[in-house]
């Protein structure tokens, strides 16, 4: 992929927690599974492996904007003394000027962390934390939404807020579903294809943002090009024999991408997508963040683009 955080939602603001007895069976119809909440200290799963979190963290620096938005739903957010750049949700966060992509931890410790959650390992930065003795978490990009429940549950463990984190997950779920079915029957069984970058990286249905998609039965054009990726590159003599139904453009802000730039492009103006303006603009980072928030607003604005676009006429379609 071309940029590991290729910049892929109103979350409920109160969530009905569920009794302890209920979190097991909860986890388990969302596919997840989720050990009991336990006394600290504790011992999580991190991506790197096991991480023992010695007491409660009081001060959690966050440099994953997913993991911010987990955070904050599941109430754990008077824990939380710094988040990264990235993490613009919630507004009231205390953002720095970090990336999560920092040289040296020792940038970290004026904040004292007791946690540091990561979503991506680059450099040392890791094991300079676990030799500066602050417990870290890494939980990268989630690879379908069974994936963004497991991490809500873990994250949920780390900081004492297990039945919240079960309970925003297992209400996220049933957002998405609702809300992906009032559209479902629009485009099931229509193509799409996802631009990632000009030069038509793009992501198939194995991935977390095609895992979005399949909430509305529609099916990845991509899926027939990957063999060793699933973030292939596909041609443009590809996309226009695929001739996709709908195009969904994750480089907006990176690249400067819309509909119209698109349709201007060699040959694409004879795209079905194209003629029928079914080409959808969203944020790069709605195509590609995790957390709750990003996901409810990514799901809503693409129901809202598909009955948009059925209540218009759709000349090329037979």
């Amino acid at each position: 992929m071309h940029n590991a955080r290729i910049t892929l939602a109103s979350l409920l603001l109160a969530v009905l927690l569920l009794p302890l007895a209920a979190v097991g069976t909860a986890a388990s119809a969302l596919g997840a599974t989720v050990r009991p909440a336990a006394p600290f200290p504790l011992v999580v799963h991190s991506a790197d492996g096991a991480v023992t979190i010695p007491q409660r963290p009081t001060r959690i620096l966050s440099l994953s904007a997913s993991a911010t938005q987990m955070l904050y739903a599941m109430g754990a957010g008077h824990q939380v003394v710094g988040v990264d750049k990235y993490s613009t949700y919630p507004p009231n966060a205390p953002r720095t000027a970090f990336t999560g992509y920092e040289s040296s931890a020792e940038d970290y410790l004026p904040l004292h962390p007791d946690l540091v959650i990561l979503a991506f390992s680059t450099g040392t930065l890791v094991a300079q934390l676990h030799k500066l003795g602050i417990p870290t978490l890494l939980l990268p990009p989630a690879s379908d939404l069974a994936a963004v429940n497991a991490q809500m549950a873990e994250l949920g463990r780390a900081t004492g807020h297990l039945t919240q984190a079960v309970a925003v997950a297992a209400a996220l779920r049933s957002d998405l579903t609702r809300t992906a079915g009032a559209a479902r029957s629009l485009v099931a069984g229509d193509t799409y294809y996802i631009e990632l970058d000009p030069t038509l990286y793009t992501a198939t249905s194995r991935t977390f943002v095609g895992s979005v998609f399949s909430l509305f039965g529609m099916r990845d054009i991509a899926d027939a090009a990957a063999r060793a990726s699933t973030y292939p590159q596909l041609s443009a003599e590809y996309l226009l024999k695929a001739n996709p139904d709908e195009v969904v453009l994750a480089d907006t802000s990176c690249c400067g991408q819309n509909p119209a730039t698109f349709a201007r492009r060699p040959g694409f103006s004879v795209l079905r997508a194209v003629k029928d303006h079914h080409v959808i603009a969203v944020s790069d980072s709605l195509a590609s963040e995790w957390g709750p928030h990003s996901l409810e607003t990514f799901v809503a604005l693409l129901a809202h683009a598909f009955r948009t676009q059925s209540a218009a006429v759709q000349p090329s379609r037979p």
